[in-house]
């Protein structure tokens, strides 16, 4: 009479083989491409988006400026880099990595426009609306369009 211990080992083994190649099979990793954006045009359908205003609130005076650098540098650095041809530590572990946003850049889009980017987010880019206040978020781009 065999021993159904070899019965047992013959039927685990093709498990045990496959897991030898299963962690090198194609998949998608967070925060890898394929991202996908929302497409040009579509419509907000969760009726929480808000209005933007059509112009930027916030005056961008030296208080603006300061807490405006103090932000980026806690919630946009890390992935933007504190100077636009360097990534921060995450951005240079994410493929593509994130633009820099040097001031000829940021000219190129509307204050309004970077606005909804930041409160919604953007391909890879986390939304901050409710991590930043409206205020917290101009101030961002009062810095941004000001610094050299």
């Amino acid at each position: 009479m065999k021993s159904p211990g070899i019965f047992i080992i013959l039927a685990v083994a093709p498990l045990l083989t496959a897991a030898l190649w299963m962690d090198r099979q194609q998949s998608y990793k967070p925060y890898q491409p394929p991202v996908l954006n929302t497409p040009a045009g579509s419509v907000p359908t969760s009726g929480r988006e808000g209005r933007t205003p059509e112009v930027n609130p916030v005056k961008a005076t030296r208080d603006s400026l300061e807490q405006g650098k103090i932000l980026f540098i806690i919630n946009c650095a890390l992935c933007h880099g504190e100077v636009s041809s360097q990534p921060g530590s995450v951005g240079l572990k994410l493929d593509p990595r994130p633009p820099g946003l040097d001031q000829s850049r940021m000219q190129e889009l509307s204050e309004v426009f970077i606005f909804r980017v930041i409160t919604l987010g953007f391909g890879r880019m986390p939304p901050f609306k409710d991590k930043l206040s409206p205020r917290e978020r101009w101030d961002i781009i009062n810095f941004l369009h000001t610094r050299n």
